[in-house]
């Protein structure tokens, strides 16, 4: 312009911009980023997270560049900041906050850098990072007692006599009693040894039947965010497995429904992170029927705990053989207590989204719902326990009152 114009004095008014950069390709010079872009990296905290966590995701440049990232937001997950998008120098932090089981994928994130000078910036795509979700740590609130113990060593009292610390009787000594278990109170008092007798103390096997033949979302008018029956049952799975294993108990698992592979019988803190693991790992196929899994055979006293919503008729016939191997059968009612709910039907005309619904959705559950009593209401006949999933203190009278049928008085057959 000022060779045309002939007016020097226009090139002062361009030289603030060329000594800007100058400035800015001397800076990138001195941190020799002229020939090595920056290249933002994702890290994430933890891979593993429970029900509620929080998982720090964190984008790492280069000190001194300016840094912003945007996330979209993951189903079942709060991205703080809320609309996923910060900026910083040189590193950028989010927060993801898991609200159900499963796994939560991070990304894919659009990362923007630039120079403090904004002479240059350059835009990355992070690939998928994968956050695991388990679910929640639930401690049931129920006695531990189990009817039939099986095992060799535990806190479960067993009816026979042996080796233990629950006193049984005081009885005379006999040969090959132990010499540190003689009374010496009564062998004084009586003039005769004595030595007390103790009931042995066993551990057990718990199995763990799960149905995931399909999964059951709740009915659309209940407020909040309502678990589905595949959260019921893998809320409910992974706290009975607790709490038995806290126990010292064994607990393996089965899937009737394909979705959760089997886990063979183990205890202690390693058993409950395979278990836990293998259930979040569950995926959600809504509205996919899949085929039922056949369990052959059970140990005779195993404490079998199936979960299911009791509506495929192949998972009730299951119940029965695993009675019939001479398994201690409770069936925990995971469909979800919106579904046939007649509340609804009561009054003005169902509404859906603001929309009044011209389906028969909640008369037919309803009819469902019916035809399912008439099954709980066998089961229960037959002897099998029969309880609805409501939270940790769901399972708590039908142990109890297991355990006191294991000291009731029994008929003797002639």
């Amino acid at each position: 312009m000022a060779l045309l114009t002939g007016r020097p004095e226009i090139i002062l008014a361009g030289a603030p911009l060329l000594l800007w950069a100058m400035v800015a390709i001397a800076r990138r010079q001195l941190r020799g980023e002229a020939q090595a872009p920056v290249n933002p990296t994702l890290h994430v905290n933890r891979r593993s997270i429970e029900e509620g966590g929080t998982a720090a995701v964190t984008v790492r440049t280069s000190p001194g560049v300016l840094t912003t990232a945007t996330l979209p937001m993951p189903p079942h997950a709060d991205v703080a900041p809320r609309h996923g998008s910060v900026a910083g120098d040189g590193a950028v932090g989010m927060r993801i906050s898991a609200q159900r089981w499963g796994r939560v994928r991070v990304g894919p994130m659009h990362v923007l850098v630039a120079d403090a000078l904004g002479a240059y910036r350059a835009q990355r795509t992070l690939p998928l990072a994968e956050v695991q979700v388990v679910p929640a740590s639930t401690v049931l609130d129920a006695p531990v007692e189990v009817p039939t113990p099986i095992g060799v060593s535990g806190v479960h009292l067993s009816r026979r006599r042996g080796d233990g610390t629950a006193l049984s009787e005081v009885r005379a000594f006999r040969p090959g009693d132990r010499l540190h278990r003689i009374n010496w109170r009564v062998t004084s008092r009586t003039r005769e040894l004595h030595t007390n007798a103790t009931f042995t103390e066993q551990d057990t096997e718990v199995l763990i039947v799960t149905d995931t033949t399909a999964d059951i979302a709740p009915a659309p008018w209940p407020d909040g965010d309502a678990p589905t029956s595949l959260d019921m049952t893998i809320r409910a799975t992974s706290a009975i497995a607790r709490h038995y294993l806290t126990a010292g108990d064994r607990v393996s698992l089965f899937d009737i429904g394909h979705l959760i592979g089997p886990v063979p019988a183990g205890s202690g803190p390693r058993q409950l992170r395979v278990l836990t693991t293998a259930l979040s790992r569950a995926t959600r196929d809504e509205g996919v029927m899949r085929p039922v899994r056949r369990l052959r055979t059970v140990r005779q006293g195993t404490l079998t705990v199936v979960c299911t919503p009791l509506l495929n008729r192949d998972t009730i016939d299951q119940i029965g053989v695993l009675v019939a191997h001479g398994a201690d059968v409770i069936v925990v009612d995971t469909l979800p207590p919106s579904i046939g709910d007649v509340a609804p039907l009561r009054g003005k005309a169902l509404r859906v989204d603001g929309r009044v619904s011209d389906r028969f959705w909640p008369e037919a559950w309803a009819l469902r719902r019916l035809l399912r009593g008439r099954t709980v209401r066998e089961l229960r006949e037959a002897g099998i326990p029969v309880t609805a999933w409501e939270g940790p203190s769901s399972l708590a009278p039908v142990l109890l009152s297991l355990s006191a049928a294991r000291t009731a008085p029994r008929r003797r057959r002639s």
